[in-house]
């Protein structure tokens, strides 16, 4: 198999490994200061400095040890139950991040900052080449820093935090990270292993990760298992810095393969992906007068994937990409600190084999300038401003097979107001009021597709015509205490004008685009993509408090609800969007001592009622969670080892995610128990 030689890579590594302290802290002497940094900075959130909570609206994030404990397949996965974040869960090889019931297009995914350059939004059966079980933490950006990211993350930004390019001198010459699970419904098994080191003005950075995975079990069905959701997963990456003064430039190197199947009752279909991605990063200090900080990064990647049918390739996609980002933070202006930046995109995609029927080659350019400033207004007040304009060019082929150059010029900008009006009185009390107008330049899929797409089982069609989205959107933030009750809430609506969507007609049709009746077993739905104005609109919040104390730890308690409603706002016609994430709240019980967390909880999933037009009814489950990790020291401390078991769907419920295209042949997995080490040294 391809992936032995992988295999012969990490059992080389791991036996001389010395592997690195997580970011919040070791429980041995060799602890580094720049890992504490790490852990009060959000780097992704702004072009600045900050705090997770110093933004008008807060950074949602997962450190290390929140990502192994709700690992999963995808990043999608792995955010699934956080309030506001769903995912696509198509096949476990293929699950985006949906935030607040806005797909693909609306929620941009990136790698340390840079898209992740894949063909994930084209449809949900396609991957993103990032699998959380290397990366440091996750990051969820929303508010005005988010336009550095353009109209695609109107809903938000999921941002996959690694050190690949190393951001910061070794402490030491060699530190790490080694864990391993195994679990039961898909009998998992998971190898990864982290370094990081340097010596002198140079930093290097080792990771690679292997997942395995069978067809998973399901409740209650004969066959017990889902055919198509098995995952077969291997990365490595190689990366250095070199540090001179207040200056860095540095280079990593990744490849990514995932082979994965597809639920489809009478093939054996899956996906063989991969890819090569080749990034740079460099900053230069006080460069100039007035100039703080010069940084500069960019990434290239070459992605292709193959779909094959019973053992032949049937379709092929490739897609070859760079993106890159000049920034300038500059000194106080008026009171304002803040950055400049300039960002540019190339992306060639082709589709091979039935694909090309579906989009033919496309072209998009991308050039934007941006910034980002900030500054107090009073001791209590800060304010947030955000400005984006944009030109992208898409080049591809309508319907009738001619060629067309489409030319948009997206405007964004955004405002933020945070607010501390107690300080750390009354329990520190905070309030963030954000609102912004966001364009986004419609894909080359709503412009350009012509043809079926077996992965739905839709012929689709894109309007050439369709003109720039544009959304508006207000958000207020609330979080402080009340006694031993921590509480954050998030109150949110966007309007959309000409929001692009793919509408079923109720049609089917062969594969052709020629009509046929329901009863056919090569019928597919007729889907047009169509821009109507929208609204949505929702509410989340999140609870926490120490209950008592006992048996030398502390009892606690968490709670959480999440709703988000969509509906259309003209064009007659049925007014609920398709798709939208059902209501959800849970609460769990926690357990904490120094070496001992234990969680017991649920997170409900109500039915989904407010339907579109041809969508079908969604049924209620509610899934029983819990995990345990136990800490142990070895060699005096100086190897912490995280023993941990974590169970999902401990009722074996049957379950079906709303969002997901195929929700109504899959279902969602059963019981699961899952085994985990972690040892770093």
């Amino acid at each position: 198999m391809r992936s032995i030689s992988l295999w012969c890579l990490l059992l080389l590594a791991l036996a001389p490994a010395s592997v690195r302290g997580e970011e919040t802290g070791h429980a041995h002497e060799h602890e580094h200061e720049q890992h504490e940094e790490t852990e009060k900075i959000t780097v992704t959130a702004s072009p600045l400095p900050h705090g997770a909570d110093e933004l008008a609206i807060p950074v949602d994030r997962l450190d290390r040890g929140e990502v192994l404990r709700e690992l999963g397949s995808t990043l999608g996965e792995t955010l699934r139950e956080r309030p506001g974040i769903a995912t696509s869960s198509f096949a476990p090889g293929a699950s985006r991040p949906v935030i607040r019931g806005q797909d693909a297009f609306r929620t941009e995914v990136t790698e340390n900052g840079l898209t992740t350059q894949d063909v994930s939004r084209l449809s949900p059966d396609h991957g993103v080449p990032v699998n959380p079980i290397t990366v440091e933490r996750i990051e969820v950006v929303r508010g005005p820093a988010a336009l550095r990211y353009g109209g695609g993350a109107v809903a938000g930004v999921v941002n996959a935090i690694t050190n690949r390019v190393p951001s910061r001198r070794a402490g030491e010459f060699a530190t790490g990270e080694v864990f391993g699970a195994v679990g039961y419904a898909a009998d998992d098994r998971d190898v990864a292993f982290v370094l990081d080191g340097g010596h002198g003005p140079v930093a290097w950075h080792l990771d690679a990760m292997l997942r395995e995975t069978d067809d998973y079990e399901i409740p209650g069905a004969d066959p017990e298992e889902q055919p198509g959701t098995f995952t077969d997963t291997q990365a490595f990456s190689a990366g250095a810095t070199a540090f001179h003064g207040e200056g860095r430039f540095g280079f990593a190197y990744s490849r990514f393969e995932n082979e994965y199947g597809l639920p489809e009752a009478d093939e054996d279909v899956r996906i063989d992906m991969d890819t090569n991605r080749y990034r740079f990063e460099g900053e230069l200090g006080k460069p100039l007068p007035g100039v703080r900080l010069v940084r500069v990064q960019g990434v290239y990647s070459d992605y292709d994937h193959s779909e094959l049918a019973d053992g032949d390739v049937g379709q092929t996609f490739d897609n070859d990409q760079f993106d890159g980002r000049l920034e300038l933070l500059h000194d106080p202006w008026l009171g304002f600190v803040g950055a400049v930046g300039l960002q540019g995109g190339h992306r060639d995609f082709e589709a091979g084999g039935e694909a090309a029927e579906f989009l033919a080659p496309t072209e998009t350019r991308t050039v934007a300038v941006y910034l980002f400033e900030e500054r107090p207004l009073a001791e209590w007040v800060d304010l947030e401003l955000g400005l984006r304009v944009e030109s992208t060019q898409v080049d591809g082929e309508s319907r009738g097979g001619s060629g067309r150059e489409r030319n948009f010029v997206p405007v964004s900008g955004a405002v933020g107001l945070r607010f501390e009006p107690f300080g750390e009185r009354f329990g520190g009390w905070t309030f963030g009021l954000t609102g912004a107008v966001s364009q986004r330049a419609p894909s080359d899929v709503e412009l350009f597709a012509a043809g079926p797409h077996e992965a739905t089982g839709t012929f689709e069609l894109g309007e050439a015509d369709l003109d720039e989205e544009t959304s508006y959107k207000g958000e207020l933030r609330i979080a402080g205490g009340i006694g031993p009750v921590a509480v954050e809430t998030a109150t949110f609506v966007t309007r959309y004008d000409d929001y692009v969507f793919a509408e079923l007609t109720g049609n089917t049709v062969d594969e052709d685009g020629a009509p046929v009746p329901v009863s056919d077993p090569e019928a597919l739905d007729e889907l047009f993509y169509r821009s109507r104005d929208a609204l949505f609109y929702g509410f989340e919040l999140q609870a926490e408090a120490d209950v008592f104390e006992a048996f030398g730890g502390t009892f606690g308690l968490k709670g959480q609800f999440d709703v988000v409603r969509a509906r259309f706002r003209s064009g007659g016609g049925d007014r609920d969007l398709p798709r939208i994430t059902p209501i959800r709240w849970g609460g769990s019980l926690l357990y904490e001592m120094d070496r001992v967390r234990a969680e017991l909880g649920f997170l409900r999933t109500e039915a989904q009622n407010d339907l579109a037009e041809f969508e079908s009814r969604t049924d209620d489950f509610t899934l029983l969670n819990a995990s345990l990790t136990f800490r142990v020291a070895l060699l005096d401390e100086r190897v912490p080892v995280d023993l941990t078991v974590v169970g999902r769907n401990l009722t074996n419920t049957r379950a079906r995610n709303h969002i997901s295209f195929n929700k109504d042949e899959v279902l969602l997995p059963g019981r699961n128990v899952r085994f985990g080490v972690r040892a770093r040294f």
